[in-house]
Protein backbone atom coordinates (compact mmCIF):
# COMPACT_ATOMS: atom_id res chain seq x y z
CA UNK A 1 0.00 0.00 0.00
CA UNK A 2 2.93 2.15 1.14
CA UNK A 3 4.68 1.63 -2.51
CA UNK A 4 1.59 2.37 -4.08
CA UNK A 5 0.91 5.87 -2.73
CA UNK A 6 4.39 6.80 -2.81
CA UNK A 7 4.25 6.04 -6.79
CA UNK A 8 1.10 7.60 -7.22
CA UNK A 9 2.44 11.10 -5.21
CA UNK A 10 5.56 10.75 -7.76
CA UNK A 11 3.09 10.07 -10.57
CA UNK A 12 0.88 13.22 -9.79
CA UNK A 13 4.23 15.24 -9.16
CA UNK A 14 5.87 15.07 -12.75
CA UNK A 15 1.79 14.92 -14.17
CA UNK A 16 2.01 11.50 -15.16
CA UNK A 17 -0.87 8.88 -15.96
CA UNK A 18 -1.88 7.07 -12.46
CA UNK A 19 -4.60 5.05 -14.09
CA UNK A 20 -1.36 2.45 -15.08
CA UNK A 21 -0.18 1.95 -11.25
CA UNK A 22 -3.79 1.74 -10.11
CA UNK A 23 -5.03 -0.68 -12.25
CA UNK A 24 -1.19 -3.13 -11.45
CA UNK A 25 -1.37 -2.67 -7.83
CA UNK A 26 -3.01 -5.36 -5.34
CA UNK A 27 -4.92 -2.91 -3.79
CA UNK A 28 -8.72 -2.89 -4.60
CA UNK A 29 -9.61 -0.23 -7.76
CA UNK A 30 -12.08 1.76 -5.77
CA UNK A 31 -9.76 2.56 -2.73
CA UNK A 32 -6.91 3.27 -4.85
CA UNK A 33 -9.30 5.56 -6.47
CA UNK A 34 -9.85 7.40 -3.61
CA UNK A 35 -6.48 7.63 -2.41
CA UNK A 36 -5.69 8.98 -5.57
CA UNK A 37 -8.30 11.81 -5.26
CA UNK A 38 -7.05 12.45 -1.40
CA UNK A 39 -3.37 12.97 -2.79
CA UNK A 40 -4.50 15.10 -5.50
CA UNK A 41 -6.15 16.91 -3.31
CA UNK A 42 -3.30 17.31 -0.49
CA UNK A 43 -1.06 18.92 -3.56
CA UNK A 44 -3.65 21.13 -4.38
CA UNK A 45 -3.89 22.37 -1.17
CA UNK A 46 -0.01 21.97 0.27
CA UNK A 47 1.02 25.10 -1.41
CA UNK A 48 5.27 25.27 -0.80
CA UNK A 49 6.41 28.55 1.00
CA UNK A 50 9.57 30.14 1.12
CA UNK A 51 10.31 31.03 4.70
CA UNK A 52 12.01 34.35 5.11
CA UNK A 53 15.61 34.92 6.23
CA UNK A 54 14.40 36.57 9.66
CA UNK A 55 12.24 33.05 10.66
CA UNK A 56 15.06 30.46 8.60
CA UNK A 57 17.86 32.66 11.41
CA UNK A 58 15.76 31.95 14.45
CA UNK A 59 15.01 28.34 14.10
CA UNK A 60 18.41 27.74 13.14
CA UNK A 61 18.96 29.20 16.68
CA UNK A 62 16.56 27.17 18.22
CA UNK A 63 17.42 24.39 17.02
CA UNK A 64 21.01 24.59 17.94
CA UNK A 65 20.46 26.00 20.75
CA UNK A 66 22.56 29.21 20.20
CA UNK A 67 21.61 32.86 21.52
CA UNK A 68 22.18 35.75 19.26
CA UNK A 69 23.75 38.50 20.81
CA UNK A 70 22.61 42.05 22.26
CA UNK A 71 23.70 43.75 19.31
CA UNK A 72 21.90 41.36 16.94
CA UNK A 73 18.76 41.55 18.52
CA UNK A 74 19.21 45.74 18.53
CA UNK A 75 19.45 45.55 15.04
CA UNK A 76 16.62 43.45 14.19
CA UNK A 77 14.52 46.00 15.88
CA UNK A 78 12.17 48.03 14.06
CA UNK A 79 13.28 51.56 13.19
CA UNK A 80 10.21 53.14 15.48
CA UNK A 81 11.90 51.43 18.52
CA UNK A 82 15.48 52.87 17.63
CA UNK A 83 13.61 56.62 17.48
CA UNK A 84 12.11 55.93 20.37
CA UNK A 85 14.87 55.48 22.00
CA UNK A 86 17.00 57.59 20.89
CA UNK A 87 14.37 60.57 22.04
CA UNK A 88 13.81 59.00 25.76
CA UNK A 89 17.56 58.98 25.90
CA UNK A 90 17.57 62.54 24.75
CA UNK A 91 14.62 63.87 26.58
CA UNK A 92 16.70 62.37 30.02
CA UNK A 93 19.54 64.00 28.94
CA UNK A 94 17.59 67.13 28.24
CA UNK A 95 15.90 66.77 32.29
CA UNK A 96 19.62 66.58 33.76
CA UNK A 97 21.04 69.63 31.95
CA UNK A 98 18.07 71.96 32.65
CA UNK A 99 18.61 70.25 36.67
CA UNK A 100 22.15 71.47 36.16
CA UNK A 101 21.60 74.84 34.94
CA UNK A 102 18.30 75.54 37.12
CA UNK A 103 21.21 74.70 39.92
CA UNK A 104 19.84 75.41 43.51
CA UNK A 105 17.07 77.22 42.69
CA UNK A 106 15.03 73.98 42.06
CA UNK A 107 16.10 71.76 44.87
CA UNK A 108 14.19 71.27 47.94
CA UNK A 109 16.09 70.88 51.09
CA UNK A 110 14.87 68.62 53.49
CA UNK A 111 15.00 68.98 56.90
CA UNK A 112 14.75 66.68 59.58
CA UNK A 113 12.36 67.14 62.39
CA UNK A 114 12.57 65.95 66.29
CA UNK A 115 9.23 63.49 66.32
CA UNK A 116 8.08 63.39 70.35
CA UNK A 117 8.03 59.66 71.53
Amino acid sequence: MQNLLDAIAAALRQDDDIEELIKQSAVPHDEAESLADLIQSLQAALVPVKPTARFTEELEAQLMNTRRGVVTRVRQMPARVHIAAVLAVAAGFGLIVWRRIMGSAMTQDISEEPIAV
